[in-house]
């Protein structure tokens, strides 16, 4: 039977590059077509491409729930893919947990799914259960039922994190990367344009009542949330971004554990710490668990201090020099999971060592308001 005009334009505007198009198509598909499953999950993956973890996640769970309750008498060869997207949205939204028991339930239902098993162990990965995660996806590459190129890469993958923890390498070697290569990144846009007069690395200020320049917070932010522009032109006011995308580098020798957030315990004293392999230094995510019966309204405003004055530091130079290294912005803190802060900080061409006085910082908190754990990167902090 031939497929109904309105569902050939939906899956032609699919193949087309303008995902806002494809999603309007495929939403007035649905609008006469309300049965199609299929049409379904692929908009649950048009969502996730957009940016949209929670609605994408949201036709996911429906779907598969439709077609769970016809399980002896339909067709529910499609409930895998839909949890596929469920999971991806899952961890999109910060929910490790959750997006673990969607791969599960695909592998209870068509055990040895190769997809479910690459997720699973990737998840496994960026949530710092390296054993689990290399265990899941070497069994993966033994069962040979994906195709040989993926199998090729994640056995490269399995291979290349049990090379970086035999080398016993301190995680702090990803800090150092990430924060010189995009430096030099930095620096070379930076001294270019600095022949054509441009600034690097400027505040955003404004006069006070006196008449005197202070640094501009915008509207609703938290006080010390200063900002600086990575370039400026002076004479037109014009600001350029240095990168416009959080910048992913690479340890020498040890490239293939760049290639995913996988998570390594730093040494620390007073509470777990864990870094990921992936620490843009234009976008660094510092995460913050309390214990749950430590999660008040006075530790979150703790932390929220002892963050503030460390990112004043290094908007000030203390991490860096008179006329650079300093912070560029910082996000409000985000509620990335229960009981976890996360922050997202610029910072510019700071020194490396502004993590290690961030930890210092946080030792300081500990001992008012005990911290379970600290994730310096991408992933998710481990549990326990």
């Amino acid at each position: 039977m031939a497929e109904p005009d309105i569902i050939k334009r939906a899956l032609e505007a699919v193949q087309g590059d303008d995902l806002e198009a494809a999603r309007e198509a495929l939403f007035s598909a649905l609008a006469e077509h309300p049965d199609r499953i299929d049409l379904v999950h692929t908009l649950s993956v048009i969502e996730l491409q957009s940016g949209r973890p929670e609605q994408a996640l949201d036709l996911a769970e429906k779907a598969t729930a439709v077609l769970m309750e016809r399980k002896g008498t339909g067709d529910i060869t499609m409930v895998p893919m839909l949890l596929l997207s469920a999971g991806a949205a899952c961890e999109e939204l910060g929910r490790p947990q959750q997006a673990l028991e969607a791969y599960d339930q695909i592998l209870s239902i068509a055990p040895g799914h190769p997809l479910a098993k690459q997720g699973k162990g990737h998840l496994m990965l960026a949530w710092g259960r390296l054993d689990d995660g290399l265990a899941v996806l070497q069994s993966t590459v033994d069962a040979q039922e994906d195709d040989p190129r993926f199998l090729e890469a994640t056995q490269k993958l399995v291979a290349g994190v049990r090379t970086f923890l035999a080398d016993d390498l301190h995680p702090r070697n990803f800090i150092d990367a990430h924060r010189g290569g995009y430096c030099e990144f930095f620096t070379h846009h930076a001294d270019r344009t600095a022949e054509d007069g441009w600034i690097a690395e400027a505040a955003r200020m404004h006069k006070d009542e006196s008449g005197g320049l202070v640094p501009s917070v915008a509207e609703g932010a938290r006080p010390y949330a200063a900002t600086r522009v990575d370039l400026v032109d002076p004479t037109t006011g014009q600001a350029a971004l240095v990168g416009d995308e959080p910048m992913i580098v690479a340890i020498r020798d040890h490239e293939i554990v760049a290639q995913a957030p996988i998570l390594f315990d730093w040494p620390n004293d007073s509470f777990p710490v864990w870094c990921s392999s992936q620490t843009p230094w234009n976008l660094l995510n510092i995460s913050v668990r309390f214990p749950a019966s430590g999660t008040t309204d006075e530790a979150m405003a703790a932390l929220d201090d002892t963050i503030g004055d460390w990112y004043s530091a290094g908007f000030n130079g203390e991490f860096g020099s008179h006329d650079r290294g300093r912070f560029h912005s910082i996000s409000d803190p985000i509620i990335s999971g229960p009981d976890t802060v996360r922050y997202d900080i610029d910072c510019g061409r700071a020194e490396a060592g502004a993590v290690d006085d961030l930890l210092r910082r946080l030792g300081v908190l500990h001992t008012t308001h005990s911290i379970e754990a600290v994730l310096v990167g991408r992933g998710f902090i481990p549990i326990g």
